[in-house]
């Protein structure tokens, strides 16, 4: 514990040691305060290993249960009571009687401090003295006034005074060092020495529930072991140093007040009324507020008005420890006979206070689970299904139950509890339709996917479902519309899906229209459009699921902006709930489609939070789609390398449904080293398919795929190719589409239709598209170049640069690469005479045409003409726009 309880102590070790280093020309005196196991006395025991390693006297002090007056004083000074004799006449007689007990009174306090104090003095003037005195809250109380009345006194003498107590204990007159719990970080890397072996599930909910405590953090992962699935209503057990530390009072409070705080643990909602309630039911007697006072004097528990809170979360588990089974669920049973006007939780308390079947309990707690989905998390929901499961007699019901907590447990992105409940359940007698969703969770949630072909076996009984259970087809709808997209099946396969759609009747379910999106995504692109809710419709729908679903729809048929509202709304709910699997995926399907809007910042973000999650909990599945993405965003920056080696990583999964994102990034990453011959081969298999067989990385890949066009490949085939993009937007409205295909026009345009073309692609809204605005915005304005026009190009390529450098885009995207062998952007002093230039950059700083006149010894008229005729040249039409274009006056203008 000495190592952890120093981890994350970098002020206090400081303040330590330069408290230590006073010594031996001067001392002093510091009061470590904070809660239990924080690590004060790992402090402590640092400073008295420099004591000893430096060979001063060490004396130190622990409190204990002996409140003796005087007791923990006679402990601390033992070593050097042989030299009393050297005190002034009377105060070794005084420290005797204090310390000989019996029926005598004891000296005053102050005559006993001066003793000692002075016998210190003594001690130091051989060698300096470090005191130590740990849990001084607990030492007698005349031992901690004259604790006190020594530390106040000792900065010019060679001793220093070391406690350690509990917050709202101090010491009078003595500074004080806070030791505040760890912060997230400090308490990962402590965490991450002492739980390496436990599973991700285990290891974050340690982590929530040590709050950040170094005792804590070191002492439960020891500790655990499975006492049934890890979620907040099963507690940790806890150590004798955790029960030391956090509930050493406990054993002494009497039964009622046990009751009282068992029942508080078992509740986990803390209202007052309800725990006193529940607590008389317990003991067979009415139980009062008053019986909780022991159990605040000892720091257990604090009251809030009408609110109990345990100090800590290892003190509830303690109080649970502490406790046989038996009497947990008669806690259980007798809050569940108080909770009449809540009958979720009633239900939730029933079940844990029963053993043995019972299926009308049973019933009501799979009834439930959806309530406490939303209000206590999805880990409660899948206690509450796996709880109801053990309580029901059907073997059918049984293995259906645990499927529905399987399939939250795979959003939860926990995969060996996934593995766990499917197993369970296919020991059960499933019925055809839970037969096939057994089969498809185990192929989604497959805990260690290896690099390979997937395979191509679509789900069984889906054409059978759509006609007998609407519902539950749904579920496997998606389930194979998910397989085929992923596996990229044959054209065959995908109509046995929309086939099965076609069906259905729930067709505004968001299952229906993600399953449609998956599979046939241009065919049914402007009825899908059609079908997606507005933005408005959007921030009013607050399931998770839906609106996670509805996402996946508009991100698959080409829509990114709606797919980030949606996404951007299921996240926090899914991050709420703790749905860690899916928000992972959610959050790289958000994060791809920002990459292609432009916000790369905030795709950063959600990318890097993806990563954490799958690190956490070990998601092999999705390590492939995290370096997609990764790749594609080094290869927009220009981090041609990085990008490659992302994309063999994608390369090795073997993984049909990423070889499209795989062409893409090393399809950019070519065009980013100016390799447009390479790129367009590796973009070419995207847009060379009919134009039903177009996909979203198709639609990405149209941009870039023209500037690989433009700098040499065969315009004529490309052209060719392109037809199926125009007619694949003839059938789907797909923004990522339509926004890029006027681009795609103009460039590949003969010069007689380009710059109409190119009007008509910046007339477009383009307020949520800043890359494709910034290179359509270039592409015309070196167009404009070409055709001897600087002047008009000037404005677009500033634009454009300022839009590129606002993203933070690659050179390939628009500073260097994308302008080829074409010259540089004129300078200032190309487009304007000497004299324009002058008087521009006067302008700029923004002196009126009357003060450049007399600057200058022009009339005012002059000044005015000068500008009249600039303003063409570079392309503005007011001053204010000088400033941007010209900096002040003997610096260098801009080149861009």
């Amino acid at each position: 514990m000495h190592e952890a309880g120093l981890l994350g102590r970098d002020r206090q070790v400081r303040v330590l040691h330069d408290l230590l280093g006073r010594l031996p020309a001067a001392g002093g005196a510091i009061a470590l305060q904070g809660g239990p196991g924080v690590g004060k006395s790992a402090m402590l025991r640092a400073a008295a290993e420099r004591a000893r390693t430096a060979g001063w006297r060490l004396l130190e002090v622990a409190g204990g249960p002996d409140d003796t007056p005087f007791s923990g004083l006679r402990e601390l000074l033992r070593p050097v009571l042989g030299t009393a004799e050297c005190l002034p006449v009377g105060q070794g007689g005084i420290l005797r009687s204090a310390f000989d007990g019996g029926s005598v009174p004891p000296p005053e306090t102050l005559r006993v401090a001066l003793a000692a104090f002075n016998l210190l003095m003594a001690a130091a003037a051989e060698r300096p003295v470090v005191l130590i005195a740990d849990d001084a809250q607990r030492l007698d109380g005349p031992t901690r006034d004259v604790l006190a009345f020594m530390a106040r006194r000792v900065d010019d003498n060679p001793i220093v005074v070391l406690a350690a107590l509990r917050t709202g204990h101090p010491l009078p007159g003595v500074p004080v060092l806070d030791m505040p719990a760890l912060d997230e970080p400090s308490a990962r890397r402590l965490l991450a020495r002492h739980a390496a072996t436990l599973p991700p599930a285990v290891r974050e909910r340690i982590l929530v529930e040590a709050l950040g405590n170094p005792l804590a953090l070191v002492e439960l992962p020891t500790a655990w072991r499975p006492l049934g699935p890890p979620g907040s209503w099963t507690h940790l057990p806890v150590t004798s140093a955790l029960e030391t530390a956090f509930a050493a009072d406990l054993g002494e409070l009497p039964d009622r007040t046990r009751d009282a705080l068992l029942v508080a643990a078992v509740d986990q909602v803390g209202d007052l009324a309800e725990i006193l309630a529940a607590a008389s039911v317990l003991a067979g007697r009415a139980v009062a507020v008053d019986v909780l006072d022991g159990a605040i004097a000892a720091s257990l528990v604090r009251l809030d008005r009408t609110t109990l809170r345990f100090r800590h979360p290892v003190v509830r588990f303690a109080v649970l420890g502490a406790e046989t089974q038996a009497r947990r669920q008669a806690a259980d049973a007798a809050l569940a006979q108080v909770l009449t006007d809540d009958p979720d939780r009633r239900t939730w308390h029933r079940a844990q206070s029963v053993n043995g079947p019972d299926d009308e309990l049973a019933d009501e707690l799979a009834d439930a689970h959806a309530s406490l989905l939303r209000q206590r998390g999805v880990v409660a929901a899948i206690w509450a299904l796996e709880r109801s499961a053990q309580l029901t007699t059907d073997s059918v019901t049984r293995g259906h139950r645990l499927l529905a907590a399987a399939e939250h447990a795979y959003g939860l992105g926990r995969i060996r509890l996934t593995h766990s409940l499917i197993e369970g359940a296919e020991h059960q007698q499933l019925s055809a339709p839970d037969r096939a969703k057994a089969w498809w969770l185990r192929e989604i949630s497959d805990a260690e996917p290896q690099p390979g072909p997937a395979r191509t076996q679509v789900p069984p009984d889906i054409g059978e479902l759509s006609a007998c259970a609407p519902d539950l087809a749904l579920d496997l709808l998606l389930s194979a519309a998910l397989h085929v997209h992923r596996t990229a099946a044959d054209p065959a396969a995908r109509a046995e899906v929309v086939e099965a759609a076609e069906r259905l009747t729930l067709t505004n379910d968001p299952r229906h229209l993600a399953a449609l999106a998956l599979t046939e995504p241009v065919r049914h692109g402007r009825e899908l459009t059609d079908r997606l809710p507005s933005r408005e419709t959007v921030w009013c729908r607050p399931d998770a699921d839906g609106l996670r679903l509805l996402g996946m729809a508009a991100h698959e048929i080409g829509d990114p902006v709606r797919a980030v509202d949606l996404f951007g709304r299921a996240a926090p709910i899914l991050r709420e709930q703790g749905r860690l699997g899916l928000l992972a995926e959610t959050l790289l399907a958000e994060a791809a489609d920002l990459l292609l809007l432009g916000d790369w910042p905030r795709a950063t973000q959600l990318t890097e939070e993806a990563r954490r999650i799958v690190a956490e909990t070990r998601q092999p599945a999705m390590v492939a789609a995290l370096a997609g993405t990764d790749a594609i965003a080094a290869a927009l920056r220009g981090q041609a390398v990085r990008a490659q080696e992302l994309a063999d990583t994608v390369a090795a999964w073997q993984r049909p449904d990423l070889v499209p994102t795989l062409r893409l990034a090393r399809g950019l990453a070519r065009l980013g080293e100016g390799r447009y011959t390479e790129a367009y081969e590796e973009l070419r298999p995207l847009l060379e398919r009919p134009p039903e067989g177009l996909r979203r990385q198709g639609f990405a890949a149209l941009m870039p795929f023209v500037v690989a066009v433009d700098r040499g490949a065969d315009r004529q085939e490309a052209v060719r190719m392109l037809a199926a993009a125009e007619e694949a937007a003839r059938a789907t409205p797909a923004p990522l589409l339509h926004v890029q295909l006027p681009y795609a026009r103009a460039v590949l345009a003969p010069d007689v239709a380009a710059e109409e073309l190119y009007l008509a692609a910046l007339d477009q809204d383009l307020s949520r598209w800043p890359l494709v605005k910034a290179r359509t915005e270039h592409a015309y304005g070196q167009w404009l170049r070409r055709h001897r026009q600087a002047a008009r190009s000037r404005a677009l390529l500033l634009s454009a640069r300022a839009a590129f450098d606002l993203v933070g885009a690659s050179d390939w995207a628009g500073h260097n690469a994308a302008q080829g062998a074409d010259s540089p952007l004129p300078s200032i002093a190309e487009l304007l005479s000497p004299q324009e230039t002058l008087i521009a950059r006067l302008a700029a700083e923004g002196l009126s045409n009357r003060e450049i006149a007399e600057r200058l010894y022009l009339s005012h008229r002059t000044v005015a003409a000068h500008l009249y005729r600039a303003f063409p040249k570079l392309g503005i039409t007011s001053r204010s726009e000088l400033a941007p274009l010209l900096k002040p006056s003997g610096e260098d203008g801009p080149t861009v």
